[in-house]
């Protein structure tokens, strides 16, 4: 049974006086809220909703209706006259989805057994009247929702192994096809109007490899692309906006050569058109974090391996566009425009977000907002929400909302926080501008040049910096290793010598030139130029001498000689009057 409500007759706006400011919607434990957009001025006339325990919110694609579940029961709302057009009596809703034309809406509970039997916890209803008009059982939250075409005219639901095709106007008619597939375990149909095509994820069995299947039409039947692989759990599919290739990224829970403990990650590129499927190839190992099409349908930005993980564009050739490097990175995400793509780090990481223009791939700015946890691009393709949600961080909830070149814009603190979503509006409200002048703070951020300012705590901000109690000593110009040092030494000592050797010289000339004639004792000149060859000659024998006296003692204690040693036992005798004639000159 559908409790109806009289239904509110709402034309669509025409698109000339269609909105220009998006709708702000947060679920939280004040209930449902609307703001108009970016001043976050809340939004008049919607009916109030002020449950605590609204379990879902959702707009419709094209942003004409949005819906909530307020644990009574799903109300459906027209955003451009603001009234309830349906109310649904399924107060253990947890999600809810709309259909791409918003002519149906379909929900989900927990699959329960009552009296015996399983309950159908996925319907269909038709928003106009509030009728359901499809209920079935689907156990599975990660893949209940129905997937339809781009124009309606086809409804695909799966269950286990078989895929069913519906009139996407008339759900509640039989499937008008049947697709068998074996160990199927996810779908995802491309977002075409002229064409029905899908991709199919079938996991393997018994050694078998899985694999990843598209299928077109007219031949459902048999696929036109295949890529096989073993090493994939669990696959995650993104057809891009055209529904001409798809990006497939596997993973497995276990990475079996023990370099992660996230298990082993890959990503693939098929093609619809042609049924080409490669590899694409990532420099760097680790994690695939996350990876996005450009709106074009012809680039796709991949953001990948161990931190600090790397980011890179790529081409429908899958080649390198641009390496935008490497740094604390988890997203990647394209403007609704695709003129600007942003970098971010979300979740553990610092909440960085980096700016870049897709035409030279500048660095337009750089700004933080940490503790986020959730991301989405404004319609306009200029502005983006971040928002700390709860139960993630249950501390600090709320949301933020920032301009890509002039930073943050404003900021709403929320008790408890659960959700943040912006109204979806058409592409032509919003025509593609030239990139916004970039304020001096952003070039300052920007700047890889610029130095980096000293941490001081907020309530020492704008103050003069306190004396330092313990200064650091000069640093020498260039620091060198202990062997230049070393090096350095002896190269100043020698040149140190060769300086008072030179004056030595000069000095001896000057007492010869000046002595008398008759002087017929050698000139001595009155510096030290160090020890004599015969000193030296001295020294050497002395050390041998001693060097024979202890190999003597060695051989009194039993110590067995090498013959070497026994030479310089039998020398001396002769060191010893070398030793004395030297000794007596």
């Amino acid at each position: 049974p559908v409790s109806k409500v009289p239904v509110v007759v709402s034309a669509v706006l025409p698109r000339a006086m269609a909105a220009s400011v998006p709708l702000l919607a947060t679920r939280s434990s004040k209930g449902i809220q609307f703001s108009e957009g970016l001043k976050s001025d809340p939004a008049e006339g919607f009916p109030t909703e002020s449950s605590g325990v609204c379990k879902t919110l959702c707009f419709s694609k094209d942003g004409r209706f949005v819906a909530w579940c307020n644990g009574r029961v799903v109300k459906v709302c027209d955003t451009s006259t603001r009234a309830i057009v349906a109310e649904i009596p399924r107060p253990r809703s947890i999600d809810v989805f709309f259909s791409p034309q918003a002519s149906f809406i379909a929900t989900w509970e927990n699959y329960e057994v009552r009296d015996g039997a399983g309950n159908n916890n996925m319907c269909i209803w038709n928003v106009a009247t509030g009728e359901l008009v499809h209920s079935s059982i689907v156990k599975k939250y990660a893949e209940w929702q129905p997937q339809w075409s781009a124009d309606e005219k086809v409804l695909l639901r799966s269950t286990t192994n078989t895929l069913y095709l519906h009139d996407g106007s008339n759900p509640s008619a039989p499937p008008t096809e049947t697709i068998r597939l074996e160990n199927l375990a996810s779908f995802r149909l491309a977002p075409c109007r002229d064409t029905i095509r899908f991709a199919a994820f079938q996991r393997g069995k018994k050694g078998a490899p899985s694999s990843v299947r598209v299928y077109t039409q007219p031949s459902l039947g048999s696929p036109i692309a295949n890529k096989s692989f073993y090493k994939a759990d669990k696959v995650d599919m993104y057809w891009n906006a055209q529904g001409s290739a798809v990006l497939v990224s596997t993973q497995t829970e276990v990475d079996t050569s023990g370099k992660s403990y996230y298990g082993e990650t890959n990503l693939y590129y098929i093609s619809a058109l042609d049924g080409m499927s490669v590899s694409v190839t990532l420099d760097k190992n680790g994690t695939i974090y996350d990876c996005h099409w450009a709106p074009n349908g012809k680039e796709f930005a991949v953001c990948y391996g161990y931190m600090p993980a790397k980011v890179c564009l790529f081409n429908h050739k899958c080649d390198v566009i641009k390496d935008y490097g490497s740094g604390p990175r988890s997203l990647v995400r394209f403007s609704p425009a695709g003129n600007i793509l942003c970098i971010a780090g979300f979740g553990n990481l610092q909440g960085d977000m980096e700016f870049w223009s897709r035409k030279d791939h500048k660095l337009l700015n750089k700004v933080r907002a940490a503790d986020s946890t959730y991301f989405e691009w404004c319609p306009d393709s200029r502005h983006v929400v971040t928002a700390t949600t709860a139960p993630r961080l249950k501390v600090d909830n709320g949301y933020s909302i920032w301009h890509y070149t002039q930073g943050l814009q404003h900021k709403v603190e929320h008790a408890e926080l659960w959700q943040v979503s912006w109204q979806p509006l058409p592409a032509d409200n919003f025509p593609e501008r030239p990139i916004s002048p970039i304020p001096e703070a952003a070039k300052r951020a920007t700047d890889p040049n610029a130095k980096k300012q000293v941490y001081r705590p907020p309530g020492a901000r704008g103050r003069p910096p306190p004396p330092s109690l313990h200064p650091e000593p000069a640093k020498p110009e260039a620091t060198l290793s202990k062997t230049a040092l070393k090096n350095k030494k002896k190269r100043e000592a020698k040149k140190a010598a060769a300086a008072a050797a030179a004056e030595a010289a000069a000095s001896s000339v000057q007492v010869a030139g000046s002595s008398s004639a008759t002087s017929t004792g050698p000139v001595v000149a009155s510096g030290d130029t160090g020890p004599s060859e015969r000193e030296k000659k001295i020294r050497s024998l002395h050390k041998k001498l001693r060097q024979i006296d202890q190999l003597k003692q060695r051989q009194a204690a039993g110590e067995t000689l090498q013959a070497n040693q026994l030479e310089k036992l039998s020398t001396e005798t002769s060191v010893k009057e070398e030793l004395s004639k030297l000794e007596a000159q």
